[in-house]
């Protein structure tokens, strides 16, 4: 019995209780966003969600045998606050996830994908999932606006690697915040919080539009806000529009959403 101010997390076991494995590339959005939504919906005190699970959760042959079958791949940060399946509402079986520090496609992460892409038939999307609040963007920000900081990475390559991936984002970041807000908009009090906003977006959706060209499958991004628990970008009235979105197919949609995000940034 849930007291009043608990909330619950339930994997049970119920083969009938399954849902239907996705076809396609929309009802895999479908289901995503539906898991993220009963995700978010915790906040509330004496909140449950309950997730009907196979005996392949707990390592155990089902009737067709143990086989990984997963219906989306996500690339997604290694920060420990966005636990891929949890945020996505999913069983274990259901995602083949990615991580590494800023979801920035490396050649490991992008080789990892192809593999998905190409051995694994239940494979419906890919998704790229940035957050709010990523210390590896917060870094990479820092690096732009204190060039002197940057010097500290050079003895240490392989973080100094993930700093430099990100720079690209952080540049189309600033750039948006100043057609949006002017060039004065550096001197707001709350500049460098609206960058690193921005840049995650920004990061987030060009990986999804590398990928989308480099693994020829459907590709879709979205920011997961640790404030409010959803996965979502910047939608129409500066308003936050909850829900997982194409990656932009060319500049003039990047620049579209990251003009959307700078004028909800400040």
């Amino acid at each position: 019995m849930l007291g009043a101010m608990s909330r619950q997390i339930t994997w049970y076991e119920d083969q009938a209780a399954l849902p239907p494995m996705p076809t396609d590339a929309d009802t895999a959005r479908v289901r995503l966003d539906a898991g993220n939504a009963a995700f978010a919906a915790l906040g509330a005190a004496g909140a449950e969600l309950r997730i009907p699970v196979g005996p392949e959760t707990f390592g155990l042959a089902g009737p067709d045998g143990l086989h990984q079958e997963p219906f989306a791949a996500v690339l997604g940060c290694s920060d420990a606050r966005v636990p891929v399946e949890l945020v996505l509402g999913q069983d274990t079986n259901d995602l083949f996830v990615v991580r590494v520090a800023g979801n920035v496609p490396g050649s490991d992460c992008v080789g990892s994908l192809h593999y998905a892409v190409e051995h694994l038939a239940s494979l419906q999307l890919v998704v790229v999932l940035g957050h709010s609040n990523c210390g590896a963007v917060s870094a990479a920000v820092d690096a732009m606006l204190q060039p002197r900081g940057y010097l500290e990475l050079v003895h240490d390559p392989a973080l100094r690697g993930v700093i430099d991936s990100l720079l690209a984002g952080v540049r189309m970041a600033d750039l948006a915040l100043r057609e949006i807000h002017g060039e004065r908009v550096q001197h707001h009090p709350g500049y460098r919080d609206a960058l690193v906003g921005v840049s995650a977006l920004a990061n987030a959706a060009v990986s999804a539009t590398v990928l989308a060209a480099d693994l020829n499958h459907e590709v879709v991004m979205g920011v997961y806000d640790l404030a409010t628990r959803t996965i979502g970008s910047p939608g129409a009235d500066d308003t936050w529009a909850p829900g997982l979105i194409e990656a932009p197919g060319d500049d003039d949609a990047l620049a579209e959403l990251l003009a959307r995000a700078a004028q909800a940034a400040i």
